[in-house]
């Protein structure tokens, strides 16, 4: 495994079928992790396994509820990276708990506590997303629906 290091704090390390993305305190794990898949080239991934301290967090619960979770959170979570409108588009499901509580959903942003770790198994084809104006019609918050061509 060698480790490559790109911009200031993002730390990447590869091994012959994975990615591992370090982010350190203070990193925003979207943007994070949407800046890895564009400097690593991948093409899509599946985030196999993400964990890590969070300080700051905004989840989608469920259709139309947003939560906004300030205190200290371990999390754990998965998803892919698809593109949209020729940018990383990181779809990232999260469980994140503290002793106030657990919470389930979509990470819109999350800010790194510590540090998080995420691993990506990348796919050799370009995944894209579509804005579905259906799904917004019905309250969908990420109404980016996978296309399947």
């Amino acid at each position: 495994m060698s480790l490559f290091y790109r911009g200031l704090k993002l730390k990447v390390a590869h091994s012959k079928d994975f990615i591992v993305v370090r982010l350190d305190e203070g990193d925003e794990v979207i943007s994070s992790l949407a800046e890895a898949t564009k400097s690593e080239g991948l093409k899509s991934g599946v985030i196999v396994s993400f964990i890590g301290a969070l300080k700051g967090t905004r989840l989608i619960l469920r259709k139309g509820l947003e939560k906004e979770i300030s205190s200290h959170t371990e999390a754990v979570g998965n998803g892919n990276i698809s593109w949209f409108n020729n940018a990383p588009f990181v779809h990232l499901h999260v469980s994140v708990g503290s002793d106030l509580g657990v919470w389930v959903g979509h990470m819109l942003e999350g800010t790194t506590d510590v540090f998080c770790e995420a691993v990506i198994s990348p796919i050799e084809v370009r995944l894209t997303r579509s804005y579905s104006k259906e799904l917004a019609d019905t309250g969908v918050t990420v109404p980016f629906r996978l296309d399947m061509v």
